[in-house]
């Protein structure tokens, strides 16, 4: 079981993936870093568009995974 930790408690990036990765994560002491992790998958694809300078906003209502936008939701439509 995992152990709960107090907010004050600084979790390095290294630390905390293994949060995000598949359910069994919290069970196993260290998951294998696999391509195919939905989380992951996920993941690179937000940032491959904001490094592109995208605003990325989740498209769930859409029954997509992302919405993209030149500058923003406010000024226009996702393209």
């Amino acid at each position: 079981m995992a152990k709960l930790i107090d907010q004050s408690t600084y979790l390095s990036p290294t630390s905390v993936l293994p949060l995000f990765l598949s359910p069994n994560s919290l069970t196993t002491p260290k998951p294998a870093l696999r391509p195919d992790d939905p989380f992951m998958v996920s993941y690179v694809a937000y940032h491959h568009f904001r490094s592109l300078g995208w605003v990325v906003k989740p498209g769930i209502k859409f029954a997509a995974d992302w919405l993209l936008y030149r500058r923003g939701p406010v000024f226009s439509h996702s393209a």
